[in-house]
């Protein structure tokens, strides 16, 4: 690249940081809205589960062994017993309301039954409606139930003589179970969901700034001006617009890794180095994607509308949610349309798995491709920018 052509290229990068400085929106829709993306998810997840979820009981027995029961479940960090209810139609009101999120029915006779070896039921009414929360309380009630069912097998077996601990366990728990959980020990959900919904965020904002900053240029009749500063060259002119937003959005996304890793310990099983380099990628090719999209329709108000719409569809066809294999193979082809979908194999290979970097090579190259598509309709936004610099000179000549 030849030195005229560099200085080209910083005269209109120059003037693009000015126009950055001097608009208040620039800062605020980038600066300030990813800032506050980040202090908004990292802290309203910060426990990683919810915990003390409100949840009812309705104790038809009223024993030892059912108030026995409801200090255990007030015991578990993610449940909270809120209410006691005289009937199941009151609880199932409050439920209605949204003031509980499950219901625990202990029946009449619940103790009696249960010494008498008769298998009482217990009963949970859990709102699903409320996914998480309703899952969550399911989970904990139905363990909490199965450490019950324990305790009073192991009160029966020691009644009947059966002592210590290497004879009690093989009846107890005749399989032992030995989880590990490899990317996620600790099921923390802010792990799960602020690793992809951040990208997200910043994703759709660096497809909202490419868009805007090219498509103002041309609503607002600026072309001749921008073109100026490039010497004509509507490559160089492409390229100053669009450096000033790839330093901010990267100094933004490498903020973000920092946060996520650094700050909050999030698992980090391989390189940060190729996680650097994945949100460079990712940077780059969603700027190429907001210039195919304002070169191939031109106009700024149908550009930011299809940019907003191909933003949020990418969050669904990521497959950080519903698993992209899940889907029917007629829609999973959609999946590697966009961008962050390669970003969330790399993240997930090198952050969680440890994978070695071999198996994500072809997930920076898919980001790679991306940086094509400016190409494709850099005929016709050569064109549209020069119809609007001779309109700009003709509107000046009238004048």
């Amino acid at each position: 690249m030849s030195n005229s052509i560099i200085q080209q290229i910083r005269n209109v990068a120059r003037r693009e940081w000015k126009r950055m400085l001097t608009h208040p929106v620039y800062l605020l829709s980038s600066i300030g809205a990813m800032l506050f993306c980040y202090l908004f998810f990292l802290t309203l997840m910060s426990e990683g589960l919810p915990r003390q979820l409100p949840i009812g009981i309705v104790d038809g027995d009223n024993s030892s062994m059912s108030r026995t029961l409801e200090r255990n479940v007030n015991a578990s960090p993610q449940v909270e017993i809120v209410g006691k209810y005289a009937s199941f139609t009151e609880a199932r009101k409050d439920m209605q309301k949204g003031r509980i999120y499950a219901i625990i029915d202990i029946a009449p006779g619940f103790q009696s039954d249960l010494l008498a070896n008769r298998q009482p039921s217990l009963s949970f009414y859990v709102n699903d409606v409320y996914l998480v929360a309703g899952s969550l309380s399911y989970k904990d009630l139905t363990y909490i139930s199965e450490l019950m069912t324990g305790f009073i097998l192991q009160q029966s077996l020691q009644a009947k003589g059966v002592t210590g601990e290497e004879n009690l366990m093989p009846i107890l728990q005749p399989i032992a179970m030995d989880t590990h959980q490899i990317g996620n020990p600790y099921t923390n959900y802010s792990v799960y969901l602020s690793n992809v919904l951040l990208p997200g965020v910043l994703q759709m904002l660096i497809i909202m700034f490419t868009i805007y900053a090219i498509g103002v240029e041309m609503k607002q009749g600026t072309t001749r001006e921008w073109l100026s500063r490039g010497n004509g060259s509507i490559l160089s002119a492409l390229t100053g617009k669009v450096v000033p937003h790839t330093v901010l959005f990267m100094l933004l996304g490498l903020l973000g890794l920092f946060l996520l890793y650094g700050v909050m310990g999030f698992p980090m099983n391989g390189s940060i180095a190729w996680m650097a380099l994945a949100m460079f990628l990712f940077v780059m090719a969603h700027q190429a994607i907001g210039i195919f999209i304002i070169g191939l329709l031109g106009r700024l108000r149908d550009s930011i509308s299809i940019g907003m719409f191909y933003s949020l569809l990418s969050v669904s066809f990521a497959g950080f949610t519903f698993p992209i294999e899940a889907m029917p193979r007629g829609v999973q082809i959609f999946s590697w349309l966009f961008p962050i979908r390669y970003y969330f194999k790399i993240y997930v290979n090198e952050a969680l798995n440890g994978a070695d970097i071999r198996y994500s090579l072809i997930y920076f190259a898919g980001m790679l491709a991306f940086l094509l598509l400016p190409f494709l309709v850099y005929p016709r936004l050569r064109n549209t920018i020069r119809q609007q610099d001779q309109s700009a000179i003709k509107k000046q000549q009238i004048q």
